[in-house]
Parts: structure tokens; sequence; C-alpha cells
């Protein structure tokens, strides 16, 4: 089985409300997600997943938080970077900056070993 990484982006509004990453599945969302590649670390395969698929400039971003989910009981990290919303890019089909009550209905649909802390 392919070991899978996965992350958000917190995206801080000018107005002091934040979106978060997420990747739409029909009418299904969770954390954007990718194989990682066994010449890379866990960490490097979910930044170039951002820059290839989300054409997203990861010199932009700041590593925010790291925890650790279960998904179909597998191991699967979990990555929150933030970035400014004039840093923000659009994004490709399938993909949407979303409420943060829709990170936590996705939360409430994963295990997680250790809470992330949103700022």
């Amino acid at each position: 089985m392919t070991k899978q990484v996965s992350g958000t982006i917190m995206l801080h509004l000018e107005d002091g409300s934040k979106r978060f990453l997420v990747h739409e599945i029909g009418k299904e969302k969770e954390f954007a997600r990718t194989d990682t590649k066994a010449e890379n670390t866990v960490l490097a395969s979910f930044l170039n997943f951002l820059k290839a698929t989300l054409h997203i400039n990861v010199n932009n971003i700041r590593l925010v938080e790291l925890t650790n989910t279960q998904s179909h009981g597998a191991s699967l990290p979990l990555y929150v970077f933030e970035m400014t919303s004039e840093e923000a890019t659009e994004l490709p089909e399938g993909f949407a900056w979303e409420s943060p009550d829709s990170v936590r209905k996705i939360l409430g649909t994963i295990e997680i070993e250790g809470v992330p802390l949103f700022e």
C-alpha cells in the first residue's frame, strides 16, 4: 500500500477571518492528500504536491502544525500551513478555500492522535 500524506493551508484574510484549503470530491470534503515519494521526505512530498498540483508558492507558506491522523487504519501525517490572502492563488478544480466550519466537519470524520491548534 502506498503511504500518503495530507495537509491544509490556513489562509488569513484581510478582515481577520480564516479559510482552509480542502479537497472536494463530489459533495464530500477532505484535506488535500498525496502519495509520498521514496526519494523525498514526507514533508517534501506534500510541498511538491502543493507546488505541482495547486501552484502554490511554498516560499509563501509557513508550517504551523504537524499531527498524525488515522485513515482506514493507516497512519496519515497532517501538515497545517498558513499564508496571507495576498499570497493566495486561484485553486484548480476540486480544491477550495473553505470556512472553519467545513474543517470542523472534516476533523470529525478522522481519528487524530494529537489535536492541531489553529491560532
